[in-house]
């Protein structure tokens, strides 16, 4: 049995580590800070943000984060002059990069891209066969330069696939060679 003086100082240790969390967890927080506090489902998308920034990387977004939230994570939001070639509401997506720089008066603004194939391979991000170059698709196990210049001149001819099953309408590749690179789908 433990003395009364040692589970008096354990419930002190507690009420001091838990009662500065439950007040934290009363203060309303301020309307625009989405950023920081959007709402986490569960889902998330793969971006790299790249550039003049203090810490570039790989990051793990919940889905649904625009740039402008992930500008916001990552800087101040009053250096941010604008974005370059989207808006900043743009909703990011698996396998997007946002490339930050600084022009002439210092302030930030960026640019927004795709993965290179080979990247997103990596990462586990979802690769579309619709948009995949034929660089990009041999790449892929299985799959050499004859048969990606026959993915390409297929979906020129017959149009886009939908979904990788749609490759099975391509000479060359069957139920176990779709199988094999279904993964990366």
């Amino acid at each position: 049995m433990m003395p009364r003086s040692q589970r008096l100082a354990l419930w002190c240790l507690a009420l001091a580590l838990t009662l500065p969390l439950y007040i934290k967890g009363r203060i309303p927080t301020p309307k625009g800070e989405d950023a920081a506090f959007s709402r986490f489902t569960g889902q998330t998308v793969t971006v790299r943000l790249a550039g003049d920034l203090p810490r570039p990387g790989v990051y793990r977004l919940p889905k649904g984060v625009d740039a402008g939230a992930a500008i916001k994570m990552t800087l101040p939001f009053a250096e941010v002059a604008a974005s370059v070639r989207r808006s900043d509401s743009h909703v990011l997506a698996n396998g997007d990069i946002v490339t930050f720089s600084r022009d002439k008066s210092g302030k930030y603004q960026f640019l927004l891209n795709m993965m290179g194939a080979k990247e997103r391979m990596l990462l586990g991000v979802p690769l579309d066969p619709d948009l995949l170059s034929e660089a990009e698709w041999s790449l892929l196990p299985g799959i050499g330069t004859a048969l990606s210049r026959r993915i390409i001149e297929d979906r020129q001819e017959n149009g886009a696939f939908g979904t990788v099953d749609g490759l099975l309408r391509v000479s060359g590749i069957g139920p176990g060679k779709l199988a094999a690179i279904k993964r990366y789908f």
